[in-house]
């Protein structure tokens, strides 16, 4: 996918009433959590920590709902639900993967804004 089509500004604009300064807090506050996040996720993923994972998850799937697509959205919410009931742990790590690339071309975008 493109970075372009994971990336939405929509409800950004909805809650901001087009404040530009909070848009950009929320950006940056966006790309400074994300990159610690990503590095704990995959660190649980590489362990297998499923609880870790899930937990990991669900912390990082608010921000990814504010500034990203739905087929994004989705794909945290998958490896949300299925660490935490131990299931499809065969293709979690793929998963987490695809998320941690889908969410680098993310920030590579916000960043050139």
């Amino acid at each position: 996918m493109s970075a372009s089509s994971l990336v939405t500004f929509d409800y950004l604009n909805e809650i901001s009433g087009g404040d530009t300064e909070f848009q950009k807090e929320i950006v940056q506050t966006f790309l400074e959590e994300m990159v610690n996040e990503i590095g704990l996720l995959q660190e649980a993923t590489a362990t297998a920590d499923w609880a870790a994972v899930g937990s990991l998850a669900h912390k990082i799937k608010a921000p990814i709902s504010m500034l990203c697509t739905t087929p994004l959205k989705n794909r945290v919410l998958f490896i949300e639900k299925s660490a935490k009931a131990g299931e499809h742990l065969d293709t979690l790590p793929a998963e987490v993967d695809a998320l941690v690339a889908d969410l680098g071309m993310v920030m590579a975008e916000l960043r050139a804004l």
